[in-house]
């Protein structure tokens, strides 16, 4: 049986290159991709898809209400996000079938947004702030950028941005991946524990160097 044949170099060059963004809560994501979509690159915001799966008569909410009953439902029939949160955080099990629930859905959205973007552009960006969602073939990662910083920069940014608890936000840091794994997973790392336009500056620099090797 003949090795099956490899693609052309010339269509290897032309493939737009996935990459994930990925970090701790506060440490950055959302800042990086603001300098990444001023420089005309796409940005798939897994959050963002979640939450508009969540919208009114949208399959994440009918799926989650079934699952949690009306309760989490606001007087106009949205969904209640604070209630939501705050279950989220605090129950691990409740957590568990929540994402079993929108994961699937947000890796089909993703899927079929990336085969739209991918005639057009270079590189393409993913924010996946779930560090075991990075994997999943739907995302057809080729490079997992992370953004870091230390925890109490984490802590501080955290609380001026959402005026969450100290104890909240812990609980938060304690659920995502440990800064360990989230380090040996990545292809590169941004540190982000001073300035924003630091981080900026190291964005841009990262990206010249991937556009050189592109």
């Amino acid at each position: 049986m003949s090795e099956p044949m490899s693609e052309p170099m010339s269509e290897l060059l032309n493939k737009p290159m996935i990459i994930g963004i990925t970090g701790g809560i506060g440490c950055g994501k959302s800042a990086v991709c603001k300098v990444f979509e001023k420089q005309g690159y796409p940005i798939i915001d897994t959050d963002q898809v979640a939450k508009q799966l969540v919208e009114p008569q949208q399959p994440g909410l009918v799926a989650m209400i079934a699952l949690l009953g009306e309760a989490y439902l606001t007087p106009e029939g949205t969904l209640n996000r604070k209630k939501l949160a705050d279950a989220f955080f605090s129950q691990p099990e409740l957590k568990q079938q929540i994402e079993a629930i929108l994961h699937p859905l947000v890796r089909q959205t993703v899927r079929q947004q990336i085969e739209q973007l991918k005639p057009h552009h270079r590189l393409i960006f993913v924010a996946i702030p779930v560090l075991n969602q990075i994997n999943q073939p739907e995302y057809q990662i080729d490079h997992l950028l992370l953004i870091e910083c230390d925890e109490q920069q984490q802590i501080q940014r955290v609380q001026q941005r959402d005026q969450r608890s100290l104890t909240q936000i812990q609980q938060i840091i304690k659920q995502q991946a440990p800064r360990q794994e989230r380090q040996q997973c990545a292809d590169s790392i941004l540190t982000n524990n001073t300035s924003l336009e630091a981080l900026e500056q190291k964005a841009l620099a990262w990206l010249s160097t991937q556009l050189t090797l592109r």
